[in-house]
């Protein structure tokens, strides 16, 4: 039987990787001779009961475990409120992990409780409260590793969505490194963690060895072993810290989280990531040719496993971490070579490594003297799929801006996503992870903007809260299938039937929506939805019932044309209900392919384009005087221009004006003021106490 290699695993290939022993890794696919087993009581593989940190299991005197807690100068009754119990943190000393989970020693028979913490910094419902279990200690004396190091214990939230993982997980987690004095030497223990629709596989790891550069992360099941950053206690004994953060904070930048991340952690983030893979262009090479190396011998590994069972195998993976840096294309880059503006490049040798701006851009428009956006357009190719996207980009190259065509749905690695966005002035893309990434933006010169490529049925906050919070403008460019403007807007958006996307939501996120029923049935459907009775034996009823007759599946084709049409439809919502229906068409909705108004974006750009004319000619005439980094973003919160989506009033005052806001704030400067005002914020935040909404005349003339 013949097959591909679609997602390279990456996994079980360790910080020590050896071109010369990397092919033995085929021979340790075997359990170890003595059984061992992991939190799910599932046998250990030997390559995974490997300890890889460079500690020995000694006899060593170890005092009995302490601990201090955010909210220990507080009454009974204030540590009981839902803020503070969410947001508590504790630091431990002595604290220890073994396969089983983590522990304090304690001497004394009547040791106080240590409280249970929240790991998370998510919606309520998704909280984990943890404490450690305590373990009786007949002797200071005990047979350890000892890692002479702060442990920070957390947990996390659908790990294998790259949003959540980084805004709910690695950033909370990186903030609260930053005000308990976490270093690169600093370990994580995963502790909990809570699953969204994505499952937890090692293809769907991120790479976290910039923050944690000779740390680990200690888990206790085999299936959280999705990159080499990861590995199980040692088997031969515990491992115990000096110290250890337990808990997040409950920090994010969304409205369920109790603490925002202040705005200079997210910067922090950025630049720590660059420092470590392309501070040089030689770090940058380095890092290209260990990926490609890595990528080969997993290659080798999984076709000998696949030959040893029989199978032919083309050995060129469809996805990997570096497939987004072969297929991006550049439009009016290195004009040196006579380019035509509208024909593509690859990315040539000599911009590898490059800062902002890189040396071979142009400095300045020969024409105009006046430098030009870099804008990205992201491609989805599944769902959200933009379908005059090739349009979309030349338009842009014909008017002169330099544009990147980026698709990260082949594989991407979280250091190449970030080297492809690290010059990017403006990034359109349709709603979803791709505008998570505008992280790695820079956050100045000009003012980061985010277009979110919506149709004109579905808008969505998450990505207005994180944008908010770093600072950065973000509004929506809808594009039918109503809501027109006139009718040259009704020719550039027309409406797109997609009947194998609706019918492929069937099997997901509408599987408890059945068409082609009688009006007496469907009553019977329509209150059994209401009462939440639609049962897994109900629904294959119903299904079989309309399968076996023709005028039924008629019926249901009917009205699925007539569900996914360009109108509302009320026939369906009044015959089925809307408890499943709108489920269905919320969905629908998001995910459908759309076109973009390509006229109105270019005119944007050309709008955006004089934002940055104008924030050069402020800066250059502030440059002798010292202003916060963000003060031109307050700019265009005063003049209402920083924000364009039905939501974002209440997102600016929450992270911008209120007492919770990012900005103003001591954080990595000084960690022991934390949260503290750092600058005048009473300047800042004059004007600001109504914004509105961003309306740019481009998009709505």
């Amino acid at each position: 039987m013949d097959a591909t290699i679609d997602t390279i695993d990456l996994g079980h290939l360790s910080r020590a990787y050896n071109n010369n022993n990397i092919d033995s890794d085929l021979d340790r696919q075997t359990t170890p001779k003595v059984p061992t087993f992991d939190i799910d009581k599932n046998q250990v593989l030997e390559q995974n009961n490997r300890w890889r940190a460079r500690t020995v299991a000694k006899e060593i005197e170890i005092s009995d475990s302490t601990w201090t807690c955010t909210d220990d100068g507080l009454s009974q009754t204030e540590k009981s409120t839902e803020k503070v119990k969410r947001s508590r943190q504790c630091v431990v000393k002595n604290l220890c992990v073994d396969r089983k989970g983590a522990f304090i020693r304690s001497s004394s028979w009547n040791l106080s409780p240590m409280p249970e913490v929240n790991l998370m910094s998510v919606n309520s419902a998704s909280d984990i409260y943890w404490k450690p279990r305590v373990e009786r200690a007949r002797s200071k004396v005990m047979k350890a590793h000892y890692v002479d190091e702060t442990l920070f214990v957390h947990g996390i939230f659908s790990p294998g969505h790259f949003s959540h993982w980084l805004y709910n997980g690695m950033l909370p987690l990186y903030s609260t490194m930053k005000r308990f004095n976490g270093t690169k030497d600093s370990w994580t223990f995963l502790a909990g963690s809570t699953y969204y629709d994505l499952e937890y596989k090692r293809s769907k790891g991120w790479e976290m060895g910039h923050v944690f550069q000779t740390g680990f992360e200690l888990v206790l099941s085999q299936d959280q072993l999705v990159t080499d950053f990861q590995m199980l206690p040692p088997n031969d004994a515990p491992v115990c810290f000096r110290s250890a953060v337990v808990g997040l904070g409950n920090q994010c930048a969304l409205d369920y989280c109790e603490f925002n991340i202040p705005a200079e952690v997210y910067s922090s983030f950025r630049d720590i990531v660059s420092d470590y893979y392309w501070r040089t262009p030689h770090m940058w090479e380095r890092h290209l040719g260990i990926m490609q190396e890595r990528i080969d011998a997993a290659a080798r590994i999984q076709q000998q496993q696949l030959a040893a069972a029989g199978e032919n195998i083309d050995a060129k993976p469809q996805r990997t971490p570096l497939k987004c840096l072969d297929l991006a294309l550049y439009y009016n880059f290195e004009p040196s070579t006579g380019q035509n503006p509208v024909q593509p490049l690859k990315e040539s040798k000599n911009r590898v490594g490059q800062l902002v701006p890189d040396t071979v851009d142009p400095e300045v428009d020969p024409s105009t003297g006046k430098r030009k956006l870099v804008i990205a357009v992201i491609q989805r190719e599944g769902s959200r799929r933009l379908l005059n996207d090739k349009k979309l980009v030349e338009g842009l190259a014909a008017a002169g801006f330099r544009v990147k065509w980026i698709t990260l749905d082949h594989g991407c690695g979280l250091a190449e996503t970030a080297y492809l966005l690290r010059d990017v002035h403006v990034l359109a893309s349709p709603h979803g992870n791709a505008i998570g990434a505008s992280i790695f933006m820079p956050m100045s010169n000009p003012v980061p903007t985010l277009i979110s490529l919506d149709a004109s049925r579905y808008s969505e906050s998450w990505f207005i809260n994180t944008a908010t919070a770093m600072g950065q403008r973000i509004l929506q460019s809808v594009c039918g299938p109503n809501g027109y403007l006139d009718e040259a807007t009704k020719t550039r958006c027309p409406y797109y039937k997609d009947v194998i996307g609706a019918n492929k939501l069937f099997k997901t996120w509408g599987k408890k929506l059945v068409l082609g029923l009688t009006d007496e049935m469907a009553k019977e459907y329509r209150e059994k939805a209401e009462r939440d009775q639609l049962t897994p034996e109900v629904l294959q009823e119903l299904r079989d019932s309309v399968a076996n007759s023709p005028s039924a599946q008629k019926l249901a084709q009917e009205e699925l044309d007539v569900l996914i049409g360009p109108e509302v439809p009320h026939t369906i919502i009044d015959k089925y209900g809307s408890k499943e229906v709108v489920y269905y068409l919320e969905v629908f909705w998001r995910d459908a392919p759309r076109h973009v108004d390509v006229p109105r974006v270019v005119a944007l750009m050309r709008e955006l384009q004089e934002d940055q004319e104008r924030e050069q000619a402020v800066a250059a005439a502030a440059a002798q005087k010292s202003t916060y980094a963000y003060e031109p973003y307050f700019g265009y919160i005063r003049e209402n221009r920083a924000c364009g989506v039905k939501y974002c009033k209440q997102i600016l005052k929450r992270n911008v004006l209120a007492e919770s806001r990012v900005f103003g704030v001591h954080t990595i400067d000084d960690p022991l003021r934390w949260g503290q005002s750092a600058v005048d914020m009473k300047t800042l935040l004059e004007g600001l106490e109504d914004p509105q909404n961003w309306r740019p005349a481009s998009l709505l003339s």
